[in-house]
């Protein structure tokens, strides 16, 4: 798979498909123990320097992208080498207007069946696949600590969740980590939510405001709970709400990129003569 990938990324700056590819290189390092080899980001512009390019471990480059993207000139166009969750990262920034459609492709890669297993993954292959073989998705509601998180008795899945959630040290590396967490100012610094200068919310509902804000943009990376010190398992969180999604609409995030949010959709077609539009629908208008 990474000698297809190699080749197809080649052949993307040799025929000026893109100005660069985003993926990983893999370096000699110049200061650590001897032997050792670092593994990077790198924007690879000279087909030459393909040769250090390598598809492990699972990365997500689709805020990277959206950076990139922003500091580039207008005509600048960059091929992102995408697993399933990236892939679907990518497709949410673009409906958001976070990335503007004709200046990003991608190159898909599969997942092996041992990374869909420890992400819990239902969809572990981008819906454009150039590369391996798409591995059987996993039902993440088989899994006994899911089922236990989101199936108990009320009274005691709040217990259960409540005790978790005070693990937070508030970091922010879920916030930071996640690829759709794009909203400038963050939506949780909202007076809605806390008032201006005082502490941002308290980690209970901090936590449960963030999943519901993020509850039809989620593409499931698990980004967020691999970045928490402490080891909270927040993609539970949002693999139940993305579900809700799927029963009852169909929809599931970063799948069709022309199928707009159930969520959102009524509010900004039809919003209710004496409802203000929220302020939390900006990221679908306009660039953050």
């Amino acid at each position: 798979m990474l000698d297809t990938v190699k080749n197809i990324s080649r052949s993307i700056l040799r025929e000026r498909q893109a100005d660069g590819v985003l993926g990983l290189t893999r370096q000699k390092s110049t200061t650590l123990e001897e032997g050792m080899d670092i593994i990077q980001p790198h924007v690879f512009a000279d087909p030459g320097e393909l040769d250090d390019l390598v598809i492990e471990p699972k990365w997500l480059f689709a805020k990277l992208a959206m950076t990139i993207l922003r500091s580039s000139p207008e005509s600048y166009r960059l091929a992102v080498i995408c697993r399933g969750c990236d892939e679907r990262a990518v497709i949410e920034l673009i409906k958001r207007n976070q990335i503007e459609k004709d200046r990003i492709a991608t190159v898909g890669i599969a997942c092996s069946q041992e990374q869909a297993s420890v992400c819990l993954c239902q969809r572990p292959y981008p819906e454009k696949l150039d590369a391996g073989v798409a591995a059987e998705g996993v039902d993440p509601f088989q899994d006994g600590q899911i089922r236990e998180l989101l199936m108990g008795d009320d009274g005691t899945r709040m217990e259960k969740w409540a005790k978790l959630l005070k693990r937070c040290i508030k970091c922010y590396g879920c916030r930071n980590s996640c690829p759709i967490c794009v909203c400038i100012p963050c939506k949780l610094e909202d007076e809605v939510w806390v008032d201006t200068g005082s502490i941002p919310a308290g980690m209970i509902p901090y936590h449960l405001i963030r999943a519901f804000h993020l509850s039809d943009t989620c593409v499931a990376c698990g980004a967020c709970q691999e970045a928490c010190p402490v080891h909270i398992p927040l993609l539970a969180l949002q693999l139940s709400m993305r579900e809700i999604l799927r029963k009852n609409f169909g929809y599931e995030a970063g799948i069709d990129p022309e199928r707009k949010s159930p969520v959102l959709f009524d509010f900004s077609q039809e919003p209710s003569p004496e409802r203000e539009l929220p302020a939390w629908i900006d990221s679908l208008k306009a660039k953050i």
